[in-house]
Order: C-alpha cells, then structure tokens, then sequence
C-alpha cells in the first residue's frame, strides 16, 4: 500500500517561486535556455536518486 503524500508547496517554496519568476523575466533566451537545460538535469538526477533509494528499500 502505498501512503498519501502531501505534495502541496510550502510557503517558503511558493515565495521561491516568487523570486525565480522575477529573475526569469529579465533573463535572455540563452540564459533561459541553459536553466531550462540544468533544471531538466537536476529533475533527472533527482529522479534517479528516488528510483534507487526505491529499489533499496523495496
């Protein structure tokens, strides 16, 4: 069975938000596109990282 997560933002992460879409729009396409390159790397990496920790614990 699986448990009932609670994937709401926080206030904190809402206020991160916040202050990553004030930066993104001053930002030029080459800059916008290397975050979204870096961004798509770390949600990669991230999902590596719970599919291994998932296979550990199973």
């Amino acid at each position: 069975m699986i448990p009932e997560l609670d994937l709401q933002l926080t206030l904190e992460q809402k206020f991160q938000l916040q202050v990553i879409e004030s930066e993104v729009a001053t930002m030029n396409r080459e800059k916008l596109i290397e975050l979204v390159i870096k961004t798509s790397q770390l949600l990669m990496i991230k999902e590596n990282a719970i599919r291994s920790l998932a296979r550990k614990v199973a």
